[in-house]
């Protein structure tokens, strides 16, 4: 694609944007009282930024949300370290994310939300933290966004064969965006050959810095409680699920009458702002059942058959209360494809996971993992409970995948930054 072919695409995106300038305030507001933003932060969102700007070069990253944010961890440590280390900023988009941001990210880096994909919003964004390079976790392509991102990196990068065919039937609006992109690193020799087809360039196939994130931290006295809530019961946990997965979880549950078998049914939403909806659905299907906040806020529940995480953070303890846990986003809740959540962290605390058949955003993680016998991957809710039965009656030993040693690229990615932005 020319440049003038490039300019008169982004002029007219921004044309566009500028008449719709109040449906996006619209959006933004409804997003507000549905408490997906945090009022005390809108500002950011529209460009205006709450934290001072440190003197120094600034790397900027941008992830969509928790998976993303948990992905940059390694190389925001590795750049960190030692001396004449750029200013670090990190942009998110989900209010999950933003809570989750001010407990993990490594002392010193700055982190906001990203404005929304307005060149009104992003313009003053840019003139305050002058960014030197930008770095874009997986593949949130948004026109303003990556137009704002100097010296563009994508990370992480993936492609899955149905995004690739939907961008296919618009070939010129992802030439465009990817033109952008000055270095595009790969997951795997899959997704770089699907952005080569796009016309990436600079394209590298250098895997996923999620292996080398640490597994999460395990708070020793919630995990006594759980222990305790459940009342030495085995514990499957469905973890991340997304809308209408509960649903399936729960009726299937009830069917096979799992309460009264002496198990114990842990749930954690992808998005925590939805367990109110998930404990009203258990309740309504029959089952005793409580949130996790009311128990560590002291009041009581006698032994509820399922119990709904609505905590950020918490996920180390409620994985090592598990003894089983079922990755979410693999069902094709609702009749639609999410491609999966990150099997990682189970299997960093020796956990047997099961998964639907839908992991396409970890399709090169599967068969190493399947190899090693980490994880079972299954048809359907009915075929996944039947081996999570199997596995809650007679329970694999402790640290079973132990023998499995996955490496990412984080260090290297750092250097590869470190040089880029001097």
């Amino acid at each position: 694609m020319s440049r003038a072919q490039a300019w008169s695409l982004l002029g007219l995106y921004r044309l566009l944007s500028l008449g719709l300038t109040p449906l996006w305030l619209v959006l933004l507001l409804v997003r507000l009282a549905q408490a997906k933003e945090d009022p005390r932060r809108l500002g950011e969102r529209l460009g205006w930024p709450s934290r001072r700007r440190p003197a120094g070069p600034l790397l900027w990253f941008h992830a969509a949300s928790v998976g993303e944010l948990n992905s940059l961890l390694p190389v925001l440590r590795a750049l960190g370290k030692g001396a004449g280390a750029p200013v670090l900023l990190v942009t998110t988009v989900t209010r999950t994310s933003g809570a989750l941001a001010s407990r993990v990210l490594p002392p010193g880096v700055i982190h906001q939300y990203v404005p929304i994909d307005h060149w009104l919003a992003l313009l003053p964004f840019r003139c305050y933290w002058r960014p030197r390079l930008g770095v874009l976790a997986e593949a949130e392509l948004w026109p303003e966004l990556v137009q704002a991102m100097p010296h563009l990196h994508l990370i992480n990068a993936r492609m899955s064969q149905r995004s690739y065919l939907r961008h296919r039937r618009l070939p010129i609006y992802a030439g465009w965006l990817l033109a952008r992109v000055e270095v595009c690193l790969a997951q795997s020799q899959a997704d770089a050959e699907r952005f080569r087809r796009l016309g990436a360039r600079d394209v590298r196939a250098l895997g996923s810095t999620k292996l080398d994130a640490d597994p999460p931290p395990v708070n020793s006295v919630h995990l006594e409680l759980l222990q305790q809530v459940f009342a030495g019961r085995p514990v499957l946990l469905l973890a991340s699920s997304h809308a209408g997965e509960e649903r399936q979880w729960l009726e299937a549950w009830v069917e096979k009458k799992l309460a009264q078998c002496l198990f114990g049914l842990l749930v954690a939403p992808r998005h925590p702002q939805r367990a109110q909806e998930v404990l009203a659905l258990a309740r309504e299907l029959g089952l005793s059942a409580a949130l996790w906040s009311d128990l560590l806020g002291g009041v009581l529940a006698p032994h509820p058959d399922v119990l709904v995480a609505d905590v950020i953070g918490e996920m180390g303890t409620l994985i090592s209360a598990a003894a089983v846990v079922v990755m979410g986003g693999s069902f094709y809740p609702q009749g639609r494809a999410h491609g999966g959540q990150n099997p990682l962290e189970p299997v960093a605390l020796g956990r047997p996971v099961l998964c639907g058949p839908d992991m396409a955003n970890f399709s090169d993680l599967l068969e190493p993992l399947l190899v090693a016998g980490c994880l079972q991957q299954c048809a359907d809710v009915g075929a996944t409970l039947a081996a999570a039965l199997l596995l809650l009656v007679q329970p694999l030993p402790r640290g079973h995948g132990e023998r499995l040693r996955l490496r990412g690229p984080s260090q290297l990615l750092a250097s590869l930054l470190l040089k880029q932005c001097r």
